[in-house]
């Protein structure tokens, strides 16, 4: 899942890169300004989609998988869904969130024809998430690996090809990625059907909204936590928005470069929910304690190295993505204030992905509520004015270090006692 994961996530840098050096800082302001609302369509998608992986695990790991089949179709058709509700929002209401956010002007229309742009692909994009979702839950991180590594290399050269040769701009960023998620999402049906037999499932009504339901029962926080995680994100950026078109442009770089710099630690947190849901399905508590406690020390010593590199080569980085002074010094300062905490996050994101696997789902909710909008939001709202955009910063380590303490003081127990999220059929005798 990392391999397939930082493939993807060099797409997105190689996007900014490209966007930055052929568009220019409106663009990459633009590509910033989109952010919080396509995090608001998709990631609410994966985190309820998060809730059939669990389905998928604990049917496996109970020796039940040959009920996945209402769950998989079920799965399938709140993915269209979802996909048809997404591109209603964004043709309807992009205006209106970018106008709440303070965007206007070139930004504003070029955040709204990428994101009217982007749209079309939404029934890809959603499918391959749908894909991963049932993939992950029956462990076989492998073939997911193959479609989202085919998906991201095309997109970048797509996005090359649009942008740096043809000067789309924006629109062909955008296009870009359409292109290659439709695609790779056609390339995965034929795979999974292939190596798992989904195209001849059967199922029957009742059986198949049951199994929905009970998906996105455990979905629904973590797709809660995304919405709050996402309006959130627009609130700070009405804040950073009145520092002009440089703040919001930096801020877009150190986003990507963040979900770079994180993303190992989401993968291994959802490895951790996958088995940790497996285990807890086969009734072996003490497995999935140890789960957790392995992938904390993976977590802090890799989290280590990776914050002094990120650190000493926080002026490169700046460097790569403009040539813009005023956003590259705005990088680097938000690198050199941020990255010595980032053991906080990356230690919390992986807790919760042991909560999840647990199906204790409402505590990552209540982590992300507390520490992103109750702490970090009003942090940046009130440091704002005696530090300007080094307040705003500031309140990202502060958020994540309140995040942290939360999640520890929701997971003691379940460490201490690891018998009481197992269900008393399941003990073993």
């Amino acid at each position: 899942m990392s391999v397939a994961n930082y493939v993807q996530q060099s797409y997105l840098l190689a996007d900014s890169v490209i966007v930055g050096h052929y568009v220019g800082v409106d663009g990459l302001a633009g590509v910033g300004a989109a952010q919080p609302i396509f995090y608001l369509v998709n990631a609410v998608f994966l985190g309820l989609v998060s809730g059939f992986a669990i389905r998928f695990a604990r049917m496996t790991g109970s020796g039940r998988a040959e009920r996945q089949q209402d769950a998989v179709i079920g799965l399938a058709l709140f993915a269209v869904v979802w996909a048809g509700l997404c591109i209603g929002l964004v043709f309807g209401a992009t205006g209106f969130f970018l106008d709440a956010m303070g965007i206007h002007g070139g930004v504003a229309a070029g955040s709204t024809t990428y994101l009217r742009t982007l749209s079309l692909g939404f029934v890809g994009m959603f499918g391959i998430g749908a894909l991963g979702g049932f993939l992950r839950g029956l462990g076989d991180s492998r073939t997911v690996m193959y479609i989202m590594v085919f998906s991201s290399l095309l997109n970048i050269a797509l996005a090359w090809t649009f942008v740096a040769v043809l000067g789309w701009g924006l629109r062909g960023a955008a296009l870009g990625t359409v292109t290659a998620a439709s695609l790779a999402f056609v390339a995965g049906l034929v795979l999974v059907a292939r190596r798992h037999g989904v195209h001849r499932y059967r199922s029957s009504l009742p059986e198949l909204a049951w199994q929905a339901g009970l998906s996105l029962r455990l979905g629904f926080p973590v797709g809660i936590q995304h919405v709050m995680l996402s309006l959130g994100t627009m609130v700070l950026t009405s804040l950073i928005a009145p520092f002009g078109t440089a703040a919001i442009a930096a801020f877009s770089i150190a986003s990507r470069l963040e979900a770079l710099a994180g993303r190992f630690y989401l993968d291994l947190s959802g490895a951790v929910t996958v088995f940790v849901a497996q285990h807890t399905g086969a009734g072996d508590a003490e497995r999935a304690r140890r789960v957790l406690l392995e992938a904390l020390r993976i977590c802090v010593w890799g989290t280590l190295a990776e914050s002094l590199l990120v650190i000493l080569l926080r002026q490169d980085i700046a460097a790569a993505f403009t040539t813009d002074a005023e956003v590259r010094a705005i990088v680097g300062s938000y690198i050199l204030m941020a990255y010595p905490f980032f053991l906080c996050y990356s230690a919390m994101a992986v807790t919760h992905g042991f909560l999840n696997g647990i199906g204790r789902t409402v505590f990552p909710l209540v982590c992300t509520m507390l520490s992103f909008l109750v702490v970090r939001v009003p942090t940046a709202f009130l440091l704002k004015g005696p530090l300007g955009l080094d307040g705003i910063i500031w309140a990202v380590p502060i958020g994540w270090f309140v995040g942290l303490a939360y999640t520890a003081f929701a997971v003691r127990r379940y460490i201490k006692d690891p018998r009481r999220f197992i269900p008393v059929q399941k003990l073993p005798v």
